[in-house]
């Protein structure tokens, strides 16, 4: 689902329509589908030849049956576990599985999952961005109660709305010892405000009251939660990285806010990527541009042919360098983070 596109053909409609449903129509279209990974764009475990994984089962707040692994390399001595949470649109974890896969390399357990209405999970709607941080803390709760991981330090990972889950998941679990966010958002509003003044300018104030009241009508006052008063309410380290270019969660949602209240805060370690993107903000440069061309090609490949979901699946096969694919994550950045939060 493209994200852009759907802030600007609903906020537009601000012109004509009243702001109550616009409000409505954005939660309608954005939050209530179950999403699939489209596996032949991402990863699977048997793309990682050292990488074991072993299934779990755990509730949400909402009684749906969520689904998360734990993923390790058995080849490398453990040195803690990662809860990780993935972002929003293009299904559950898979989606990580090279990131996830380079955490276990170095070292770490990774326990990841599938928020509600997500692939594996349980669910027909997400409702809203709030329940992406309802089920991190579930999934935090669960892997705190597993006795073989007990006696291991505990670290959180997440991307985008999953970089905004985690960090307010995080305040309420204090065994955690470190968090890295990518390309995250303050709160669960913030990101409709700040895509708003991006696409609409003044006229994304027109709705924002709504999205406010509505989030809190789905949600409760637990919607207020935010990354800005769970940081300040834990001992963690943190690490923040997010890309200047991106347009998905521009920089001003998140990494902006934070750096002016903890910029000084030696528990916080801030870094700014100029030409990363939203998606790829942990790739390489090299695989950046690698990933933009494939997704490039097929979209072209898509326009002029109108396949069916056999012929996708065919085109990506043949047109994929799975070697190069598999392997685009900056592994320098994330040794630097981890570094950071572990020492």
């Amino acid at each position: 689902m493209d994200r852009k596109k759907i802030f600007e053909e609903i906020i537009g409609v601000t012109k004509v329509v009243a702001p109550a449903v616009v409000t409505q129509q954005v939660y309608s279209k954005m939050f209530n589908h179950h999403f699939l990974t489209f596996k032949p764009f991402y990863f699977e475990q048997s793309d990682f030849p050292n990488l074991t994984s072993k299934r779990y089962t755990f509730y949400s707040c909402n009684k749906h049956r969520l689904v998360g692994y734990i993923y390790s390399d058995n080849s490398v001595q453990k040195r803690g576990i990662f809860v990780f949470c993935h972002g929003y649109g293009g299904g559950g974890h898979h989606c990580y599985l090279d990131l996830i896969n380079v955490l276990c390399t170095m070292g770490f357990y990774v326990f990841a999952y599938d928020a509600t209405a997500n692939d594996e999970s349980e669910g027909t709607t997400i409702k809203g961005f709030t329940q992406g941080f309802l089920d991190a803390d579930k999934a935090l709760s669960f892997v705190e109660s597993l006795d073989e991981y007990k006696k291991l330090p505990l670290y959180l990972m997440g991307h985008s709305w999953g970089a905004y889950s985690s960090s307010v998941a995080l305040e309420y679990h204090k065994r955690v010892k470190g968090l890295v966010a990518f390309s995250g958002f303050n709160s669960a509003t913030t990101i409709f405000k700040a895509n708003g003044e991006r696409f609409a300018g003044e006229k994304a104030n027109d709705f924002m009251l709504y999205v406010d009241t509505y989030e809190r009508f789905l949600f409760g006052k637990i919607c207020e939660s935010n990354a800005l008063h769970s940081f300040a309410n834990s001992k963690a380290k943190i690490v923040i990285v997010h890309s200047e270019d991106d347009t998905t969660v521009p920089i001003e949602a998140g990494f902006t806010m934070y750096k002016k209240q903890f910029g000084k805060d030696k528990r916080f370690k801030f870094i700014k990527l100029l030409e990363h993107g939203h998606g790829t903000v942990y790739y390489t440069l090299e695989g950046k541009h690698y990933y933009d061309k494939v997704h490039h090609e097929y979209d072209k490949f898509v326009k002029k042919n109108k396949p069916d979901e056999e012929a996708k699946v065919t085109y990506l096969k043949e047109h994929i360098d799975r070697e190069k694919y598999n392997h685009m994550v900056d592994t320098k950045l994330i040794k630097k983070c981890i570094d950071f939060i572990t020492k």
